[in-house]
């Protein structure tokens, strides 16, 4: 949970003029390039249900350093990138922002765009459109986790093992649906979803970590949600791998492909985890990436 004001209130303050579209900031860092900067769009700021902010404390704590002391943007469902950290400037203007790293960073060029092209055309980077804003539909799984093992005899072949992830969305733009498939997406199973952040609107307006939790006040969802689904082990056993693949309620769905880009960013295609065999009746899940593991 974040402690600080709503970013709209300063800009009612401010009191943008009409031709004003985009809100620039500007961090207190220096990296190779300049401070970090980026711009967000001035009609997200505005709206209360982007619920942007300005924040001094995370989880009832002051900002630590790494996090952005003493103070940073905070923009829910947008790739993190536009979230400044040690912020110390905003400027409003008619155009994005023209930093290096707003140019530079955080971007989906076509898939046509070689290495060699993006190097050498520089106007690839400065096209607005290929910006990367809101994040995509994604879904994971993190049980059963990496190289767990089950056991599969006969005497068993009813009881079930828990399958169970995460998904979220940018936008906020709840997730509808959560489905994992045993065949490589020819047949779905419908999994359970709990919103967590439904716990916070229900609760109404409440006070914690020095400032009032207004959850209540927005339909927007902007935090993750857990699913979970209970599979026989007997369907475990004969099938390949699991994977899962998460729709928002725009009807917006993981691809089952990539969408290659020369930055590699917003890959959000089905989630696989293998299911190999390791004996007459023992089966173990393999995840493709691991979480936390030395050198990424």
């Amino acid at each position: 949970l974040w402690t600080g004001c709503m970013m709209r209130d300063i800009m009612l303050k401010a009191k943008p003029k009409n031709a004003a579209r985009f809100v620039w900031m500007e961090g207190g860092d220096n990296p190779a390039n300049g401070p970090y900067g980026t711009s967000v769009r001035l009609c997200w700021v505005m709206d209360p249900e982007r619920s942007i902010m300005l924040a001094y404390k995370q989880n009832g704590s002051f900002l630590s350093p790494d996090h952005g002391r003493p103070f940073r943007a905070i923009i829910p469902g947008v790739i993190g990138g536009r979230s400044v950290k040690w912020l110390k400037k905003i400027i409003i203007s008619d155009v994005p922002s023209n930093n290096w790293y707003h140019y530079f960073d955080n971007r989906v060029l076509p898939t046509m765009v070689t290495p060699e092209e993006a190097k050498k055309n520089k106007q690839w980077w400065k096209d607005e459109r290929y910006a990367l804003y809101d994040m995509a539909v994604q879904s994971a799984i993190w049980k059963p986790s990496n190289n767990e093992t089950v056991t599969v005899d006969g005497e068993d072949d009813d009881n079930t093992v828990s399958v169970s992830g995460y998904a979220s969305n940018g936008a906020g733009v709840r997730v509808g649906r959560v489905e994992v498939s045993l065949d490589k997406g020819r047949t779905w199973k419908l999994a359970d979803i709990d919103y967590p952040e439904d716990r916070y609107r229900e609760a109404g307006h409440i006070k914690l970590f020095g400032g009032l939790v207004n959850v209540c006040d927005r339909m927007s969802c902007l935090c993750w949600c857990f699913w979970k689904i209970s599979i026989p082990k007997k369907e475990l056993f004969v099938a390949k791998d699991i994977v899962v693949r998460a729709m928002d309620e725009r009807m917006c769905i993981q691809p089952r492909d990539m969408y290659w880009n020369v930055t590699s960013m917003m890959n959000n295609w089905w989630y696989r985890v293998a299911i190999r065999k390791d004996g007459p009746n023992v089966i173990r899940f393999e995840h493709p990436v691991l979480a936390n593991k030395k050198g990424g």
